[in-house]
């Protein structure tokens, strides 16, 4: 959601929200005290940590829970000498309880911030798995319409990102492989291969494009399942239906203890083009992995009730910045015998075809991303 001080007619609010659902909305809605107190009492399970968190007694959470209750016509909540449990329908209303709470937080920040002269803002959120061309390139992008433009970036992990875009603290995220949500609209961008990374002194180091048969019985060293759970789980399904076996699987949580991993010999690792391209290390090179399914996909994500213009402004000029340094599915490089390292050329996916010759060395590509801001 953009924040903007330019002040809009009431019927404006009126066009997008029915009026017929306003008063709906005015006869039943609870207050947003009442809401709280069902979420904290749902995080707890315990009237006594929740009361505490609310700074009410036991009895005035517990009137306040039935208040709700009855005014909602079903249960949230059971008790029991066991303590309290939240039921099926407890657990849907919690869910979109939390969401009004926020929104009624987000409201008051942003009002906040516009009498404070703030006339934008946009909170972008990104994963380890994006491409650093294309964070240069949302930093990189101007809008006429909003010159004061407050972008904050935030840096997470797929599930914290999906999270922060439901529960309103992201407007936009780049998001590698997102779960399928319906709450959310996402645009793909961009995809590139899976690269592994192994010691220049490996006996898979004279090959050009790897496959998981090339890595079978190797000992394997791949992110954590946290980091990303979607291509966590699609590497070990993919090795598990081609039938190959790897040896102790190393978990690690950062591309630099990975590298580092190699570096000792411990074995080779499973990195996004993003994480070969952020870090290098002597002794240690990349290079593709061929699969039909193992792929690093990226979109630009928002919530599919996200009406702001200037959201939808910036990601109209975000993906024409990126046309210059995004092609049409090539064929992999390198193409000589030369070992190839994070700085140099990875893949032909990620340049133009004009520069196809030339490798996809990142300063060129950085350069590329320059010379097509607008005049």
């Amino acid at each position: 959601m953009g924040l903007t001080t330019r002040g809009a007619p009431a019927d404006v609010f009126k066009r997008r929200v029915p009026i017929r659902s306003m008063g709906l909305a005015m006869q039943t809605l609870p207050e947003n005290r009442y809401l709280l107190a069902a979420v904290i009492l749902a995080e707890e399970l315990s009237f006594t940590r929740a009361a505490k968190r609310l700074k009410l007694s036991q009895s005035g959470l517990s009137r306040r829970v039935n208040e709700l209750e009855s005014r909602c016509g079903f249960k949230l909540f059971t008790r029991n000498h066991a303590g309290v449990a939240i039921t099926d329908a407890g657990r849907a209303f919690v869910e979109e309880a939390k969401l009004s709470v926020l929104h009624g937080e987000r409201a008051i920040l942003f009002g906040r911030a516009a009498a404070g002269g703030v006339k934008s803002k946009l909170t972008i959120g990104h994963s380890p798995f994006v491409d650093p061309l294309m964070i240069t390139a949302l930093l990189s992008i101007r809008l006429p319409l909003h010159p004061d433009l407050d972008r904050h970036m935030q840096s997470d992990f797929a599930p914290e990102l999906v999270h922060g875009l439901l529960a309103s603290s992201l407007d936009l995220a780049l998001i590698a492989n997102p779960v399928a949500d319906r709450k959310l609209t996402m645009a793909k961008i961009a995809e590139a291969p899976f690269y592994i990374a192994i010691r220049d002194d490996h006996r898979l180091a004279s090959k050009k494009t790897l496959t998981l048969e090339d890595l079978r019985d190797c000992t394997w060293i791949v992110f954590d399942r946290k980091v990303h759970p979607i291509l966590h789980d699609m590497i070990v399904r993919r090795a598990k239906e081609e039938g190959v076996t790897y040896k102790n699987n190393q978990n690690v949580m950062s591309a630099e203890v990975a590298f580092q991993l190699v570096a000792e010999n411990v074995g080779i690792a499973f990195l996004s083009m993003a994480s070969a391209l952020r870090t290098n290390r002597s002794g240690v090179t990349v290079r593709p992995l061929v699969d039909k399914e193992l792929r690093v996909e990226l979109f630009i994500v928002s919530r599919a009730d996200d009406q702001s213009k200037l959201a939808s402004e910036f990601v109209r000029a975000f993906r024409k910045r990126i046309e210059p340094i995004i092609a049409p599915p090539q064929m992999m490089l390198p193409l000589d015998d030369t070992p190839v390292g994070p700085s140099e050329a990875l893949t032909a996916k990620h340049m133009p075809r004009s520069d196809s010759r030339g490798g996809t060395n990142p300063d060129s590509r950085r350069a590329r991303v320059r010379k097509s801001k607008p005049r």
